[in-house]
């Protein structure tokens, strides 16, 4: 396995090939800055598997060096970690909406580094796809009802602003520390009669649909920092910094309003009834080791209650 570590220090550039090895992992190339990575990165005939960067460097930084690593085609769906000595949340937040996987703090276990590498590519590999809005290397089928994709698998959208896969959302909140839990949300955004929309549309039209449903959570919450993932079946899990709860309701309103005044969705036969339902922002559970997967069931069932309510709320008289 090919490894690439970029970090200024030149301490901690000879403390990771070590750490690394002790795993077994021996192929290990090293950076001093961003510049440097990237033209080894474009240059190499094989391809890196895991990518290692510090967030802190002069001229480019961890994040921007991030995204821009994305934005090359062998390297969308690569395993990138991140190293930081500031563990503030909303830098850790960047690097994972530009596109990192995990992230490791500074000072670190030395004898954990490799552990920590090992698990996270373990990890990737069973994760879920990664898709580019509008590409060919996509393959999907574009006749509609017959897209190439299932409609409970969880996947990524590469090139979304803040915006991860499923996996990589799960170890930013499972790595929160208990001061930050104390003051985060976690809520659950579904796209109404997913089912019907999803059987009307071809694999780059759903693909349109839920880069637009993310666009419009952005635009929503231009003036706060979240951090999503798309979870399958309509659904998106959201983690936001602060405490949403008397802002949601406006916020499920303005992504309708977006979704029903899209361009990119006018092609889209369904689109003028593209609308979405929020479940009620909560604090994810506080312990590490029973964090994420009781939080994201808990925001989908919030989410899927409150729409059944709705439904039932419209529904006329005389059907019951």
């Amino acid at each position: 396995m090919r490894i690439l570590a970029v970090d200024d220090d030149p301490v901690i550039l000879d403390l990771l090939p070590v750490a690394l090895m002790e795993q077994g992992y021996t192929n290990v190339t090293t950076a001093r800055s961003g510049a440097a990575a990237l033209a080894l990165l474009e240059s190499a005939d094989v391809a890196f598997e895991v990518l290692i960067l510090d967030i802190s460097m002069p001229e480019m930084d961890g994040v921007t060096l991030c995204r821009r690593i994305r934005r090359l085609a062998a390297y969308q769906a690569t395993l990138i970690i991140v190293l930081t000595a500031n563990a503030d949340i909303l830098t850790i937040e960047s690097a994972f909406g530009a596109g990192a996987n995990d992230y490791i703090t500074k000072p670190f276990d030395i004898k954990a580094i490799g552990t920590r590498v090992q698990i996270a590519e373990r990890m990737m590999r069973d994760a879920c796809d990664t898709f580019v809005v509008g590409s060919q290397a996509n393959a999907l089928d574009d006749n509609i009802g017959l897209n190439a994709l299932n409609i409970e698998d969880p996947f990524k959208i590469s090139g979304l602003s803040q915006h991860t896969d499923i996996f990589s959302l799960g170890n930013y909140l499972s790595q929160l520390a208990r001061t930050k839990v104390d003051k985060t949300s976690v809520f659950a955004l579904q796209i109404c009669d997913f089912e019907s929309i999803f059987n009307y549309c071809s694999g780059d039209e759903l693909l349109y649909l839920l880069s637009e449903v993310a666009n419009a959570v952005s635009w929503s919450t231009k003036n706060r920092s979240l951090l999503g993932a798309y979870n399958g079946s309509g659904a998106f899990i959201y983690i936001a910094p602060d405490d949403m709860n008397d802002e949601w309701p406006a916020m499920e309103a303005c992504v309708s309003e977006y979704l029903r005044n899209s361009g990119l969705l006018g092609f889209m036969k369904h689109h003028a009834d593209a609308s979405v339902v929020i479940g009620r922002p909560f604090r994810p559970n506080a312990s590490k080791t029973n964090r994420v997967r009781p939080t994201f069931e808990r925001a989908l069932t919030a989410v899927e209650r409150r729409t059944q309510a709705m439904e039932q709320s419209e529904r006329p008289m005389n059907s019951f």
